[in-house]
């Protein structure tokens, strides 16, 4: 992973380089942040490059999803993230921090799939261990999809990147920022809590925020189902540093139904957040993804022969005219070919073009979508 980055543990104080948790009380660790700074010509969460602490590497859009009033409560839309959740934000700075040829992943809901989409935009060979017990298969399927990563059903064998990993938090704490330079004067913040890992990382980007004396950091609000048990030592922890309120199976429902209306298609789980802030003044809900998924084209690499060529041509990030294209590609293929490839590239998402001035002329140059 990245070199010379420090991780801080919220919970006992300690600060230093072991991880992936603390290893005095096995808490997850926060990658000890830099300083804030909005680079507002990136239209993703790299725009925080500074504050996230890692330098960027892999995007594939994440960040900068919209806010939308539904009713009487501000809603922030993660399921326009690439893969569909509010996970692509953390999975973009694993990517980006990680520097192997090949990676294991432990298959976690929503997690599993965004990481094997960045991982595979970076060219790095992934497999997922999935519990075939615990899998949701739709999912599965869309793993199955992606290039460079294959599944393998049991229990992880050595070492994995993990749900939690500081990197991926790192990258989910973005969603504070992003309300910070939205809605700057947020009363409360709700966040579905699960496994309280989203929650921590939005409350670690606020603490952040309030500490640098950007804003005093809202009331977070914990939305869960009524009498479900406490999932673990995040949600403990945090019970004690923000609000929780518990939500009834139909009220989730029914929010569901009322999201729906507005155009945001959140899972029961997500809907919770929005059925807790109803009332609240000043409330921004987090509806961390999507429950009908439509990956954007561009994930799934899945053109053959010279449309793929002629991606790996244009990875590097410079534009390129099409006659440049088929010469980096040794006049292997027609000039009509290279034409055509990238016609179909651009009808599905992964390319886009630009007119440039070139030797006095007006000259059409392609380049990958980010």
């Amino acid at each position: 992973m990245a070199q010379g980055v420090g991780f801080i543990c919220l919970r006992c104080g300690y600060r230093g380089r072991e991880g992936p948790r603390c290893p005095r009380c096995g808490f997850p660790l926060i990658v000890e942040p830099g300083r804030f700074k909005v680079i507002k010509t990136r239209p993703n969460i790299w725009r925080y490059e500074p504050a996230i602490g890692v330098p960027q590497g892999v995007t594939l859009g994440e960040g900068l999803t919209p806010l939308k009033r539904v009713g009487d409560v501000l809603v922030k839309d993660e399921g326009r993230n690439p893969t569909g959740s509010y996970a692509d934000r953390g999975s973009a700075v694993v990517a980006s921090a990680y520097s192997e040829g090949e990676a294991a992943v432990a298959f976690e809901p929503d997690f599993a799939l965004s990481l094997g989409a960045y991982l595979s935009a970076k060219r790095v060979r992934t497999k997922v261990y999935v519990d075939p017990e615990y899998v949701d298969y739709a999912e599965l399927l869309e793993l199955l999809r992606l290039r460079l990563v294959s599944v393998e059903f049991g229990p992880p064998r050595g070492a994995t990147l993990q749900y939690g990993d500081p990197y991926f938090l790192a990258g989910v704490k973005t969603i504070a920022y992003e309300i910070y330079e939205r809605v700057p004067r947020a009363d409360a913040v709700v966040v579905p809590v699960g496994k309280g890992l989203l929650a921590l990382a939005v409350y670690e980007g606020f603490r952040e925020l309030e500490e640098w004396g950007l804003m005093p950091a809202p009331k977070i609000i914990l939305a869960k189902h009524r009498g479900a048990p406490a999932a673990g030592d995040v949600v403990e922890w945090l019970s004690g540093r923000a609000a929780v309120e518990e939500v009834e199976a139909e009220e989730a429902v029914r929010a569901v139904a009322e999201l729906a209306g507005g155009g945001i298609y959140a899972k029961p789980l997500s809907a919770m957040a929005y059925a807790a802030a109803r009332g609240i003044p000043n409330a921004v809900a987090v509806i961390t993804g999507t429950g009908l998924r439509k990956i954007k084209p561009r994930i799934y690499p899945s053109v053959g022969g010279l449309r793929q060529e002629v991606l790996e041509a244009l990875r590097g990030g410079r534009a390129m005219a099409a006659a440049q294209i088929w010469e980096a590609l040794g006049r292997r293929y027609s000039l009509r070919g290279i034409y055509k490839a990238l016609a179909a590239l651009e009808a599905s998402g992964a390319v886009s073009h630009k007119y440039v001035m070139a030797g006095g002329r007006r000259v059409k140059v392609f380049f990958l979508k980010e």
